[in-house]
């Protein structure tokens, strides 16, 4: 007996170059980190929203400039705007009650006076005068209903504005401001220039 052990070997081919390598699918990645983090955001962004004013406090002079004051401003069809403590404003009439209007009352001028052309014209300038409802000829009183058709909007008046400030001062003085008996009383307001539009 031979001592030989044959091996089968198994012929091997060369890799030939048009055929690709044979690779392994890689391992599957688990999902649930990006869900998390995904979680994780949306409820950021939602605590973020709920939570500005909290979280990005305004600076005091914004607040303060911001701050709105009891009293609307009602812009009605007819030119006319009246100032008060607006109620009912969604129904079909709203009420508005502590009543103030703005008017202008054209100051003559006067020529030959011997003055400049400046203090002509600055007598020349409207003077514009917030008077308080109540004291007119007819006599009405300081509450107003106002047909929804009729108001074109209505603001609120922040604290620092100028006829908000002028109410404050009629209120806290109706006789320095009081007129003879069948006149208006009136509280002058400060007149800004105005830019022209264009």
């Amino acid at each position: 007996m031979s001592d030989e052990i044959k091996v089968n070997r198994v012929a091997t081919q060369s890799p030939s170059p048009a055929a690709a390598p044979v690779m392994s699918a890689p391992a599957k990645t688990s999902k649930m980190p990006w869900v998390i983090l995904a979680v994780i955001v949306v409820v950021l962004v939602v605590v973020g929203v709920l939570f500005r004013d909290k979280l990005m406090p305004k600076s005091k002079t914004d607040a303060a400039t911001m701050k709105a004051s009891d009293y609307d401003a009602v812009f009605l069809t007819n030119g006319q705007v009246y100032f008060g403590k607006m109620t009912d404003a969604e129904g079909e009439y709203a009420t508005l009650k502590d009543i103030y209007y703005l008017q202008v009352v054209q100051q003559p001028g006067l020529q030959g006076s011997g003055q400049t052309p400046e203090q002509q014209q600055q007598q020349t300038q409207p003077q514009i005068s917030l008077v308080k409802l109540g004291n007119e000829l007819h006599g009405p009183v300081d509450e107003m209903k106002i047909s929804r058709n009729q108001i074109l909007f209505f603001e609120s008046m922040k604290e620092d504005s100028q006829v908000v400030q002028a109410i404050k001062n009629y209120k806290a003085n109706p006789q320095g401001s009081a007129a003879p008996a069948g006149q208006q009383q009136q509280q002058q307001v400060q007149q800004q220039p105005v830019a022209p539009t264009k």
